[in-house]
């Protein structure tokens, strides 16, 4: 009976990208899976995912405008997506999270729901890195 090696990524569900990266006409920026061998793609650098077939995701986040989405993070699984298009304005989305992390309990110790913003940017990171300090005169005590 053969036996089949099953990689990496497909356990984990996570795709990691080799050093080659191509960007499309369509946005997404392409790689290939260092694991599966597999082609993949992201749009904004953050989740990787296989290149062929419907990104159900991506699709909604295109398509729709803003809205908020109730995630469990241990099984990547997305229990509900919430339009916020019909809030008024900043408090009123501020409430409404309140009241999904109530609903869901989200505060809860052990609780592996997370509430996602489509709204959120991931923070820039710099393009350089910081500077370097200079290095102590020669002959002056060194300290911890």
């Amino acid at each position: 009976m053969p036996y089949v090696a099953l990689s990496q990524c497909w356990f984990t569900r996570q795709h990691q990208p080799t050093a080659w990266r191509a960007r499309e006409d369509d946005g997404g920026i392409y790689s290939i899976c260092r694991h599966c061998g597999r082609r993949i793609v992201t749009w904004g650098r953050h989740r990787w995912g296989i290149a062929d077939g419907l990104d159900v995701s991506h699709l909604a986040e295109t398509v729709t405008g803003r809205f908020l989405t109730v995630l469990d993070s241990a099984d990547e699984f997305v229990v509900r997506r919430f339009p916020v298009d019909h809030l008024s304005n900043e408090d009123a989305v501020a409430a409404f999270k309140l009241e999904l992390r109530e609903r869901y309990g989200m505060d809860e110790p052990g609780s592996d729901i997370v509430l996602l913003d489509s709204a959120d940017q991931r923070p820039q990171r710099p393009r350089k890195p910081p500077p370097i300090t200079a290095r102590p005169a020669q002959g002056s005590p060194r300290t911890a």
